[in-house]
């Protein structure tokens, strides 16, 4: 019998492409979608692209039943993750993998960087799923850091859509506030930026990263410019190229990444450009699918012990 999986938090951005994701594998049932103020409603009629592919309705939050399922997916805001997570587990619940901030580097949770933890994954029952602008940084530099090369700190500029701040719009983080618009926001005090370090410090040396976000006037995507100095000489395209040999959701391009050629994928795409000791490598990925939905199915199979599957291509123009 396959798997049977819950999602909680499926009305949102994150959840409702994690829906997607999952009513295509063809190794789950997605059996449950739970949510406190949808409870009652079709699935279908809060994401209507998905009308013929699921009869799901929405039930309310009940630990207990979720619990029954072998894999719930939370994908609710952060800072409500926690308390569920911790009612999951009281109730039983065999295997919880949290899209959410509350669980990342938190003993007895292995943190899902899936090209780098492949090994912790395998069976695990804890999992917390990196952010979008973890996942897009991580990747760039986890090669470098990992091979003790980095001479000094990294500096990232990167960019990303407006569906990463969620589906309750602000005035800051509204989509009409970001159209034909580009401004900086949390300069150097991103709460991505001490999550990226704890993991690339556990894979090797790190002096510091300085992180500098841009709000964009896209709905989805991340492209990350990340700058980094070396210690010695070294073929950066080959070693980042020679990291990721093997890893189906990540690609080393010899041009630069475009945020359409991720849409809508569980992809990340790198290019690397060096200079000496200087090297730059941009980094591309959907903050809904790699950043988010895309790497937590990534998380799924490898707990459920199947191998990494290649995601789809992209949307095509």
């Amino acid at each position: 019998m396959r798997p049977r999986i819950a999602v909680v938090g499926a009305a949102g951005y994150a959840g409702a492409e994690l829906v997607r994701l999952l009513l295509a594998h063809p190794g789950v049932d997605l059996a449950c979608v739970a949510s406190r103020s949808r409870a009652g409603q079709r699935l279908a009629s809060v994401h209507p692209a998905l009308h013929g592919f699921t009869d799901l309705a929405f039930t309310a939050l009940d630990a207990g039943a979720l619990a029954t399922h072998d894999v719930v997916f939370l994908a609710v805001p952060h800072g409500t993750a926690a308390e569920l997570a911790a009612s999951l587990g009281a109730a039983g619940a065999p295997c919880v993998i949290d899209l959410s901030r509350d669980h990342r580097h938190v003993e007895g949770w292995v943190y899902g960087a899936a090209e780098w933890n492949r090994d912790a994954l395998q069976g695990a029952r804890r999992i917390a799923v990196p952010g979008c602008f973890a996942t897009a940084i991580s990747l760039a530099l986890a090669p470098f850091v990992h091979a003790g090369l980095l001479d000094g700190p990294a500096r990232v500029v990167a960019a990303t859509g407006s569906t990463g701040s969620g589906a309750s719009p602000s005035q800051t983080t509204h989509h009409p506030e970001r159209m034909v618009n580009l401004k900086a926001y949390k300069v150097l005090t991103h709460q991505h930026t001490p999550e990226v370090e704890v993991f690339l410090r556990g894979l090797g040396s790190l002096d510091a990263l300085h992180f500098v976000p841009l709000s964009a006037p896209v709905d989805r995507g991340i492209l990350a410019t990340c700058f980094l100095s070396l210690k010695q000489p070294t073929d950066a395209p080959a070693l980042v190229a020679a990291a990721y040999a093997g890893h189906p959701h990540v690609r080393v391009r010899s041009e630069s990444p475009q945020l359409r050629w991720v849409r809508g994928t569980g992809l990340c795409d790198l290019s690397v450009t060096q200079d000496g000791d200087e090297v730059v490598v941009l980094s591309a990925l959907d903050n809904l699918g790699k950043g988010a939905a895309g790497q937590a199915m990534q998380c799924l199979d490898l707990a459920l012990g199947s191998a990494d599957r290649r995601p789809a291509p992209a949307l095509l123009p």
